[in-house]
């Protein structure tokens, strides 16, 4: 019983069933972790482009008059904003409100968000000014990263995305009696 290793050799060359299945199992990983962290990053701009017109719809009721008119305190700016936003934003936990007034455009000031280690600083403030005042709103979404491959995208600690939209403006010159 004598085996011919070189006839064994070219069975198991030409032998090629299952090939496919072993190539695919060797980049099936990396694969679907570049398309989950593609998914998470088009997430993350979608959402961002949905902050931009969730805060400019809400920022438009404080350079009418509207919010300051009815009273509005920044939880209910806030809230505000939340009824414009995405529905999938928890808006409860996640998004932060920042409205501030200032006395010409030179001077507004974008505050950081964050502390030095990355951490959201909660100390927001809620002035939506008065007739022909400049005010700059602001608002944050903290993005949880969920993908491996997208801790690239964290800017903040805990492996979160602070996603942001500001808009700078002059209130109209409404009537504050209306």
């Amino acid at each position: 019983m004598l085996i011919d290793i070189t006839s064994l050799r070219s069975k198991f060359i030409r032998h090629q069933s299952g090939s496919v299945a072993v190539e695919f199992a060797m980049i099936a990983i990396p694969f679907f972790l570049f398309i989950f962290a593609l998914i998470e990053t088009a997430l993350i701009i979608f959402s961002s482009i949905g902050l931009d017109i969730a805060l400019g719809e809400a920022a438009r009721q404080i350079r009418t008059g509207q919010v300051q008119a009815a009273g509005l305190s920044r939880a209910q700016f806030q809230q505000l904003v939340c009824d414009n936003a995405p529905g999938y934003f928890d808006c409860a936990d996640r998004l932060k409100v920042d409205v501030r007034r200032f006395d010409n455009f030179s001077s507004t000031d974008f505050v950081s968000p964050t502390d030095a280690n990355g951490a959201l600083i909660l100390n927001f403030s809620f002035d939506p000014g008065a007739p022909s005042d400049i005010v700059l709103a602001r608002a944050f979404y903290v993005w949880n990263i969920s993908s491996p491959i997208g801790v690239g995208l964290a800017n903040m600690s805990g492996n979160n995305r602070l996603l942001s939209s500001s808009a700078a403006f002059r209130n109209e010159p409404y009537n504050e009696d209306d």
